[in-house]
């Protein structure tokens, strides 16, 4: 393995260590329909602000997702929709083998 190919699976591990959270893949569904303020995720997903924010910080840092500031608000955006199909493909995987 190269360098290149080190460094690419070193990010994509990361993509999928920060997935590895409940709360996330919930932020990742939502997001999914529309963009969110950080406060609208709080309240929608039940969670405090400060937890929420920790989370989105946590998903945009590896480029899950992104905020962008309108005024007084932060809305998120998902940024890599292809996660939510990986969350779907794992909650009914393929019955790859079964007769």
């Amino acid at each position: 393995m190269n360098e290149y190919d080190a460094a690419q699976f070193e990010d994509t591990a990361k993509r999928f260590k920060t997935l590895g959270h409940p709360m996330r893949l919930a932020i990742i569904e939502a997001l999914f329909s529309r963009s969110y303020c950080v406060c609208e995720l709080a309240e929608l997903l039940g969670m405090h602000k400060s937890v929420t924010s920790k989370h989105l910080s946590a998903l945009k840092q590896v480029g899950i997702i992104d905020m962008k500031r309108e005024g007084t608000r932060v809305n998120c955006i998902l940024t890599m929709p292809c996660a939510l199909e990986m969350m779907h493909c794992s909650i009914k995987p393929p019955n790859i083998g079964k007769e």
